[in-house]
């Protein structure tokens, strides 16, 4: 009787090799439209010592900086009226 001892250390492996690969990376729209995700991703880039150097660190900072951007503008906007350039 033949063992089946390579064929399930094959498949051992590549579920090895698939559970190590990156998370795909997400754009800013992405985490702009996602803010579960983005609040999730942020508190695992606060603990990263290279946070800096990921990309999806640096995407969901950006999309949290353009959502704070936007409240703020909304706001001024309600409190000082539209601008009016003329």
């Amino acid at each position: 009787m033949k063992r089946p001892i390579p064929m399930l250390a094959a498949l051992v492996a590549t579920a090895f090799v698939a559970g190590c690969q990156e998370d795909e990376n997400q754009t800013v729209e992405y985490f702009s439209e996602n803010p579960d995700a983005r609040a999730e991703m942020l508190e695992s880039c606060e603990v990263s010592d290279r946070a800096f150097e990921d990309a999806n660190c640096v995407n969901a900072e950006q999309a949290e900086l353009e959502g704070l951007h936007e409240k703020e503008s909304e706001a001024a906007e309600r409190l000082f009226g539209e601008p009016s350039f003329d």
